[in-house]
């Protein structure tokens, strides 16, 4: 008779252990992106202290170290933060939707769609630069998102994980395709768009933020709406629909929310590789597969990660801008080896 206590003793332990552990993490994580956003804001030619970015980060003032801190470097760090959260979490959705460990906005064609039409505008017809570039990597990315779901919706057999991503990794591996031939076709005029595909914030100014912010904020709040239902989709499509679930409905806003994330983040920072696909696989080592928490951690994971490659980009050539692309490409495919290598992961 005393087996029950016992047994309900012990999954309340494990339970407290497993909150105490999300809190750390929740903790360590949220110090290190301050500290990166304090951080980037600090560096550059100007030294600047502590006060004086506090005070140009809330009040644009008028002295010569908080207008370089409103003006120049705060939107270099906010575009990082929003961006790197943004990356993450729908590289988290996609995971999870999919149930493929590899899984990132790429599978869903987004992020070269909006390639695509950014190659366009660079080069074929750029009377389309004038256009906001949140809009050209939404029509792109949406496009080729909607292809995407369409091939896997309405084949035969109807939508499944495996559906989803095979259609996903080949209209990717078209898109793809179609930007080297722009790019063959017309290298006299691709430099400009060959800096935006590694992707970074290099370039960030406050109309980029204002431009992208409305739409990576309902991103995160569609994510987090969708924290339960993908829970439930995670137990299998015959558990979810036993459930109550319309599997059907959660995927199509899954995917929104993807692209509403990846569409604004590449359009004001180009595709910066790799957040997307190892950021959820560093949070689930720390929280587990609980969708309620992992979200909200991710975005604080991907907007430290951005903020520390930035910082090193910056690094690596004082005489020349860095994208901070260059330093995350590397890193990721490093933690992500790292992490294949260490657990196995079963999709």
């Amino acid at each position: 008779m005393s087996a029950v206590p016992a047994a309900g003793a012990g999954a309340a332990s494990a339970a407290l252990a497993r909150r105490i552990r999300a809190a750390a993490a929740f903790a360590a994580f949220t110090a290190l992106a301050l500290g990166g956003f304090v951080w980037s804001v600090s560096i550059g030619p100007e030294h600047i202290g502590f006060w004086t970015i506090v005070q140009g980060t809330f009040v644009q003032g008028h002295s010569t170290g908080q207008l370089i801190v409103h003006i120049i470097r705060l939107p270099r760090a906010l575009l990082a933060v929003l961006c790197g959260g943004a990356f993450a979490v729908a590289g988290a959705v996609m995971q999870s939707v999919t149930r493929n460990p590899l899984g990132a906005p790429e599978i869903l064609g987004v992020t070269w769609g909006a390639a695509v039409v950014a190659a366009i505008a660079t080069t074929i017809v750029p009377s389309l630069a004038g256009v906001n570039a949140v809009w050209l990597s939404f029509a792109g990315g949406g496009a080729a998102a909607l292809l995407v779901y369409g091939i896997a919706r309405y084949g035969r057999g109807g939508m499944s994980p495996a559906r989803l991503a095979l259609a996903g990794y080949t209209i990717t591996l078209v898109l793809w395709g179609l930007v080297q031939g722009i790019l063959i076709a017309f290298t006299q005029d691709s430099d400009k768009f060959f800096f935006w595909l590694v992707g970074g914030v290099t370039t960030a100014e406050w109309r980029q933020v204002h431009a992208a912010y409305p739409w990576l904020v309902g991103g995160f709040l569609l994510a987090l709406l969708l924290a339960r239902p993908l829970n439930v989709l995670a137990l299998g499509d015959d558990v979810a629909r036993g459930l109550g679930q319309n599997i059907g409905r959660t995927r199509f806003l899954a995917l929104v929310c993807v692209v509403l994330l990846t569409g604004a983040a590449v359009g004001v920072a180009g595709p910066i590789a790799f957040v997307g696909l190892i950021v959820p696989h560093i949070v689930r080592k720390f929280v587990g597969n609980n969708h309620l928490v992992a979200l909200p951690l991710s975005m604080i994971v991907g907007a430290a990660l951005v903020l520390y490659a930035d910082i090193v980009a910056r690094h690596l050539d004082s005489h020349v801008e860095m994208p901070c692309g260059v330093v995350v490409a590397p890193i990721g495919s490093a933690l992500f080896i790292y992490l294949a290598r260490r657990e196995k992961v079963v999709a």
